[in-house]
């Protein structure tokens, strides 16, 4: 009877032996897989580390202060009622079922990424962290070079092959020449415009007003040029040309011009500098005094643009068909992504994502940093 009381609780302390063994070797080498890929711990601990630096940004724009991951109150910060460190893990989370969402789409679709492409984009980031000192915070923190340049490069390939694969022309959403088009000549504006302040300021900060004469330089000038655009004598760069001759500039000075073909919506350029372009009719030019500066507007032939955004010699244009369908299929593109991530199967290592935590990561950094501060 004695021997068997005592085999109980010796039967109970190898049981626990057996576990916290199992515990000490738990593989914490990946951190997420589905059954055709796995992601390295380095992923994982990568994706911490940005989202760090995403919660500072985020915690700036929501509350207006700034806060370092070094501040010894980071760990208490809130973001979008969520304690700081909570953010980041989902964060973490969510770009690696992302990156396994892509892989999937990948494999799915029967992407071919160009693997010196890759190759390139990986040798680029190994050399950026390492001539940046990055290399040594990586290390530190246990992420190789190879995880952060997939997380933070060879993912970023396949997802834009994946998304040519649906939309771009032999895509199997392929959007035509003539979608593309109309939605350039719909949303674009092809502009240019002068530009001269009646205003001056001083050392000091005090603004006066330029004298009567210059004004009156400026107007003329301005208002020539404008004649010279609507006639169709000059182009927009001779007409920069003519204003370096009429207001005397070297070569090395700058002409206030500023030229663009975008969609207005994504300009930081004023409302009423805006609805004066918005106004004015193709191939055509206007003088305005807008809030103490004098424009010299003018907008140029969007259906010209246009030719060149679907023929091939357009690809030296500074924007692409490619752009284009981007700005139309982004939204659906990000939708179909995000309800992947909600059907997609996939193992979570609890035991990494313990091991390797926000707090971890954050730690770890200010250990860095601290020292380098030292050093």
């Amino acid at each position: 009877m004695k021997i068997n009381h005592l085999l109980k609780p010796l039967a109970a302390i190898s049981a626990a032996a057996v576990l916290v063994s199992a515990a000490g070797c738990a593989d914490t080498s990946w951190s997420f897989k589905t059954d055709s890929k796995t992601l390295p711990n380095g992923v994982w601990i990568y994706r911490t580390y940005t989202g760090l630096n995403e919660a500072a940004s985020k915690y700036q724009e929501e509350s207006g202060k700034t806060i370092q991951i070094t501040d010894d109150d980071f760990a208490n910060a809130k973001i979008e009622k969520k304690n700081i460190y909570e953010w980041v893990a989902a964060d973490a989370k969510d770009h690696c079922v992302e990156a396994l969402v892509i892989e999937k789409l990948v494999k799915e679709y029967k992407v071919k990424s160009d693997k010196e492409s890759i190759e390139s984009g990986q040798k680029m980031y190994e050399n950026y962290i390492s001539q940046t000192g990055m290399s040594d915070m990586f290390e530190k923190i246990g992420v190789s070079a190879k995880s952060a340049a997939y997380a933070d490069s060879t993912i970023g390939v396949y997802k834009e092959d994946v998304f040519k694969k649906l939309y771009d022309k032999e895509g199997t959403k392929a959007v035509t020449d003539d979608e593309v088009t109309k939605y350039f000549t719909d949303n674009y504006t092809d502009y240019y415009y002068l530009h001269y302040s009646f205003k001056t300021t001083d050392d000091e900060g005090n603004s006066t007003d330029i004298d009567d004469d210059t004004k009156d330089k400026v107007k003329a000038a301005f208002a020539k040029y404008a004649k010279e655009l609507n006639e169709g004598k000059k182009v927009t760069a001779e007409i920069d040309e003519e204003y370096k001759t009429d207001f005397e500039l070297t070569d090395s000075d700058t002409v206030p011009s500023v030229s663009n073909t975008i969609n207005l919506a994504d300009t930081s350029i004023s409302e009423d500098v805006q609805k004066e372009l918005k106004a004015l009719g193709d191939k055509k030019a206007t003088v305005k005094l807008i809030d103490d500066t004098f424009y010299m507007l003018y907008k140029g032939s969007i259906k010209d643009k246009a030719k060149n955004i679907t023929d091939e010699e357009g690809k030296e244009d500074a924007i692409s068909r490619l752009d284009i369908v981007h700005k139309m299929k982004d939204d659906e593109f990000d939708k179909l992504i995000e309800d992947e991530k909600k059907k997609l199967k996939y193992d979570t290592n609890e035991d990494c994502i313990s091991k390797y935590s926000v707090e971890r990561t954050a730690n770890l950094f200010k250990e860095f940093v601290n020292a380098q501060s030292a050093g």
